[in-house]
This record gives structure tokens, sequence and C-alpha cells, in this order.
């Protein structure tokens, strides 16, 4: 099941306010909602047109006439308006297509994906290095003693796992900013 974010914590969620929230979704033919949660004020979707998502957030309005984008005028600006433009493609019955500068690049995935394997060997105990010489330099001779300690392999280990840590405890957020 794909994640459900706040539109204040990710600005591709489209903040859509509408007087009749059940009518409003009509124009949304042909895109497959695959999540959909409700609280007291706001209903959130991932729809899913072929291998795009769309990321909505439907907020109940009695007092407007008509249904309306709501965007923050801040840091994600651009962002947001970009989302909303994805939508309004959509509702026009244009295929929604992929976000290409929204995705991270095939290294950067690599690179995520190394930082949570490097982060998921500390939490079961493992040491900078065993990281060293088992996920990083997996063809390297182990080092010894005061060479360890001295190595620039250590450093870049280290400096590896204060990445892996950053990222796992709140820096993937940038992520959904593209930063």
């Amino acid at each position: 099941m794909p994640a459900l974010w706040s539109p204040e914590a990710s600005p591709s969620v489209v903040i859509l306010e509408t007087p009749n929230p059940v009518r409003s979704l009509a124009f949304l033919t042909g895109c497959e909602p695959i999540a959909d949660a409700t609280n007291d004020t706001e209903r959130h979707l991932v729809l899913a047109q072929g291998s795009a998502r769309l990321r909505l957030c439907v907020r109940h309005a009695p007092h407007l006439a008509s249904p309306r984008f709501s965007i923050a005028c801040d840091v994600s600006c651009a962002l947001r308006l970009a989302a909303a433009t994805r939508l309004e493609r959509v509702t026009g019955g244009n295929r929604l297509r992929l976000d290409h500068a929204a995705m991270p690049t095939r290294y950067q995935r690599i690179r995520f994906v190394h930082f949570l394997a490097l982060h998921d060997a500390l939490e079961v105990g493992a040491s900078a290095r065993d990281l060293a010489f088992g996920l990083i330099f997996p063809n390297h001779r182990p080092l010894a003693g005061a060479i360890w300690k001295g190595s620039g392999e250590r450093r870049h280990v280290l400096r590896l796992i204060a990445d892996a840590r950053r990222l796992v405890d709140g820096g993937y957020r940038n992520l959904l900013h593209h930063c």
C-alpha cells in the first residue's frame, strides 16, 4: 500500500476544497484508487493511472460555490502548482505521465538502498568495521588495529553511517521536496 502524506509534508499532494466531496470526485474517471483514508476533516487518496501516481487531499468546504485547488505560497509552491497541473490534465482526459523530475536517479536509488542497509546492520549490532568490510568494501582485506583507526576507509564508513542516520531520522522528508 502506498504512503499517505499530509499536504504540509509533501508538496506533491494536491489539496482540493469542494462543497460536495462525493460529486467532485466524479471527474477522476480512468484513475484507480489504490489507497483511501478519511478523517474528520479530509479524505486522502492515492490514485493510479498506469504506473503514475496522483496524491489528493479532498477537504469539505461547504461555503464554496465550486471546487478549487488550495496551494500554499511557501518554498514548495512551484511543486504544488505542478501537482495541481497534473490533476488538471487528468480531469481533461489526458493520461497521467510519470513526473521524472520528482524521481530519484538510478544512482540516488542505489545510494538510498545502501543507506538503509547500513542502518539495518547498525540496528542489529554491526560495528563500523563490520560494515566497512561486509557492505562497503567487500573485496578488501580487513584492516586491524591502528591501521584501521587511521584509515580513510574508516572515515568514509563513519561519514556514510552519519548520512544513513540523518536520512532515517527525518532527512527522507527532503526527498518529498526534491532536495
